[in-house]
């Protein structure tokens, strides 16, 4: 992993999102409170390493509680997220017959996906019961451990 290290932003290249399940569950009564969210987070990876192409999945689940009970409001998400990546051979390095990516380069990629999925699912909100849900802040090397 020559230059594994150093991540050149001009050489990433969202090419394409794509939603694989978008379910927002809206409760059909008046609640009596505000919820809190609670969310889940997960993520595979795949890749082509001869078209220099890696996808990332992201999965989210939020559920709403009131008074620490589950209410039936929140959602079940799932995004690929396409990237193009120029020199992706600086990245990974073939351990036992397979590659394995560097740690801040995957976790530059998941940072773009969480942010990306962050401001989509706030659009998606804004005109239903969930607007201003914003999705927390997050430790991106703590999602690094969050496969699926």
């Amino acid at each position: 992993m020559e230059n594994s290290n150093q991540i050149i932003p001009e050489k990433i290249h969202l090419i394409q999102i794509k939603w694989i399940k978008e379910n927002t569950i809206i409760a059909q009564d008046k609640l009596s409170k505000n919820p809190v969210y609670n969310f889940s987070i997960a993520h595979n990876m795949m890749h082509n390493l001869e078209k220099e192409i890696v996808k990332i999945r992201l999965f989210l689940d939020m559920n709403g509680a009131i008074d620490g009970k589950e209410i039936k409001q929140g959602g079940n998400y799932e995004v690929d997220f396409l990237f193009q990546i120029d020199d992706l051979k600086t990245h990974f390095q073939i351990i036992e017959d397979k590659p394995v990516f560097s740690g801040i380069f995957v976790a530059t990629l998941l940072g773009i996906c969480y942010s990306t999925i962050r401001g989509m699912l706030f659009s998606i909100w804004k005109d239903t019961i969930l607007n201003g849900v914003i999705l927390p802040v997050i430790s991106v090397p703590e999602l690094l451990n969050s496969k699926r």
